[in-house]
């Protein structure tokens, strides 16, 4: 597993531009909608839900494989589908199901250090299974996303079940309660930089 240093390296090197409207914690406890612009063209909307809840819908251009998540903190998916425009795909539907007590260890802190099992439960009927999760958060420091300057530490969380694996390398603000993705690495691509090239209350 790659150094926490190396995430902070790259969100430093994806910021861009400032960007005209940074997101505040004030504009999201207003009900405002934040948007993440990715290199593969995809968007990432992030919104409060209240009670620590964050939703995240994907989108692309093209409007194929979109999909919309609901997290704890912004950090564990509890729930999971895909789009068909504004339409949910019930039978595509993940819930994850985790330990007594994980909402309680919320929000995640620097330095923390995690290493839970969840239940997947799938709408279409395919047998529930297991998903080890390990999370490593490193240091508090300032973080540079697509401009606008945050609070933050860098995590790495490591999704693993039956063979296979894959490792979200992440920016969590607490300052306004989100993470936000910065590279990525499974077992066929290795790491990925994935660095935001907007993050805005603005539409891309």
């Amino acid at each position: 597993m790659r150094s926490l240093a190396i995430i902070g390296c790259v969100a430093l090197a994806g910021a861009a531009s400032a960007s005209a409207q940074c997101p505040t914690r004030a504009d999201l406890e207003g009900g405002a909608t934040v948007y993440v612009a990715y290199p593969d063209e995809g968007t990432v909307e992030l919104r409060w839900l209240g009670a620590g809840m964050v939703q995240e819908t994907t989108r692309y251009p093209d409007g194929e494989g979109e999909f919309r998540m609901i997290s704890m903190g912004g950090v564990f998916i509890i729930d999971e589908v895909d789009l068909d425009g504004d339409s949910e795909i019930e039978d595509s539907r993940i819930t994850s199901r985790f330990p007594p007590g994980l909402y309680d260890r919320l929000p995640v802190q620097p330095g923390t250090e995690m290493s839970l099992t969840a239940v997947n439960t799938f709408a279409d009927d395919t047998a529930p299974e297991e998903e080890h999760i390990e999370l490593r958060a490193g240091g508090i420091d300032t973080i540079d996303i697509a401009g606008c300057r945050y609070s933050g530490f860098p995590m790495l969380i490591t999704y693993s079940w039956d063979e296979e694996y894959f490792t979200s390398m992440m920016i969590h603000l607490p300052d306004l309660g989100l993470s936000v993705e910065v590279a990525r690495m499974d077992p066929d691509s290795g790491a990925i930089p994935f660095a935001p090239q907007a993050f805005s209350l603005e539409r891309p």
